[in-house]
């Protein structure tokens, strides 16, 4: 379990920074702002619970000096972006250079409402960008413990019908890296290409150290990180 504590968390990057990393946002990657020549190390956060919890993220990159992918929800239950508190640490995040995106739930919004998915999608982007003030470049789409894939909208539909660069799932990059996510809580799980390590359970400090992989994808949940206990 020491591996989901906010020191284990530092020392993740710590580790990539020491191995040649160059630690960058999925934006930066789709739109090759980044050294081809060199390891990269695509940091993603994906905010489905704990907003909160960015505070003491944004302490440790700050620290650290890097940046990263944040997917943030417009229909999230348990969080509201127009809170002042909310509000001041995605500017503060925004400031280092973080990229600030739409964590999109599309197929559950469509189909529960009833509403157009396509329609609804432009109307979000056009929200997210006045409520952020700045462009969105990506998606990444949420999944949940409902009936419906949200990932499943991008197989008749392109990033690029909607003024888009890219989807986090993209080929392009899926099939080309070493995913890691904490997507299950207290066990980490891994793809290598876009195929599933079976019961690899390394952190992502062992596949940097095992295998050094040339594209390294690490995704992280807030919700998933603490001091002493999980529910602190």
């Amino acid at each position: 379990m020491d591996n989901f504590t906010f020191k284990y968390y530092k020392e993740i990057f710590q580790t990539a920074l020491a191995n040649n990393y160059q630690i960058i946002t999925l934006k930066e990657f789709f739109l090759d702002e980044f050294d081809s020549q060199k390891k990269v190390f695509i940091n993603r956060i994906d905010v489905d619970i704990k907003i909160e919890r960015l505070r003491d993220i944004y302490k440790i990159f700050t620290e650290l000096k890097i940046r990263a992918s944040i997917y943030l929800r417009l229909h999230a239950s348990n969080y509201n972006l127009l809170s002042i508190s909310n509000i001041l640490i995605i500017q503060k995040l925004k400031s280092m250079g973080c990229e600030i995106s739409l964590h999109t739930e599309l197929e559950d919004v469509g189909e529960y409402c009833n509403l157009n998915k396509n329609n609804l999608l432009k109307q979000q982007i056009d929200l997210f960008e006045l409520l952020i003030g700045d462009k969105v470049y990506g998606t990444a789409s949420h999944g949940d413990r409902t009936p419906y894939n949200n990932l499943n909208f991008w197989d008749k539909n392109k990033p690029s019908d909607f003024g888009l660069v890219y989807e986090a799932y993209d080929k392009r990059l899926w099939n080309n890296c070493r995913y890691v996510s904490d997507s299950e809580w207290t066990k980490w799980k891994s793809y290598d290409n876009g195929k599933l390590l079976e019961n690899d359970r390394r952190t992502p400090i062992e596949h940097m150290l095992d295998d050094s992989p040339s594209c390294f994808h690490l995704l992280t949940h807030p919700e998933s990180w603490y001091y002493e206990y999980i529910y602190e």
